[in-house]
């Protein structure tokens, strides 16, 4: 007499282990998609503000000397200059208006400077990061890590 063969091979039982894996693994997968999250996030705004300095930088260089071309502007038409290069960096156009290209970017936060010793334009941004979870990312462990960071630009062009 033969016996039949049902097809199915015998398993030791294992039955809640893949629970008990997910459980383990969850936790570090979910905080490295979260750090993957902010660490874009922090890439986007830090690129959108150095252009947007550097923007800044080439237009205040451009308009920065005078009509002679000899002595770099001072007065209301250096005021004039600034406004514009803070505009420029904060909107996207030297009038200032629509949207900050970034959340909380203002006009505040971006510095232009001259050095009449060498021609030199600097437009320097100091913006607070703006996390995807706010001021404190988890970490599943109890406590959490700060995300609260100032990113500070500077771009310096010789006025042309």
């Amino acid at each position: 007499m033969s016996r039949q063969h049902s097809g199915h091979a015998r398993h030791p039982p294992q039955r809640g282990f893949a629970m008990v894996e997910f459980t383990i693994a969850a936790p570090v997968l979910l905080f490295l998609m979260c750090g993957t999250v902010e660490f874009g996030q922090y890439l986007i705004q830090y690129s959108t503000l150095n252009d947007s300095v550097r923007n800044a930088a080439r237009y205040v260089a451009g308009a920065a000397l005078d009509s002679t071309g000899a002595l770099l502007q001072t007065g209301g038409a250096w005021g004039t200059i600034v406004t514009h290069g803070q505009n420029l960096a904060v909107h996207g156009n030297i009038a200032g208006t629509g949207a900050a290209l970034l959340p909380g970017l203002t006009s505040g936060q971006i510095t232009v400077t001259q050095n009449a010793a060498t021609d030199n334009i600097t437009v320097t941004a100091a913006y607070p990061y703006q996390s995807v979870f706010g001021a404190l990312m988890p970490t599943f462990m109890g406590g959490s890590i700060a995300t609260n960071y100032t990113m500070t630009i500077s771009t310096t062009m010789r006025a042309l």
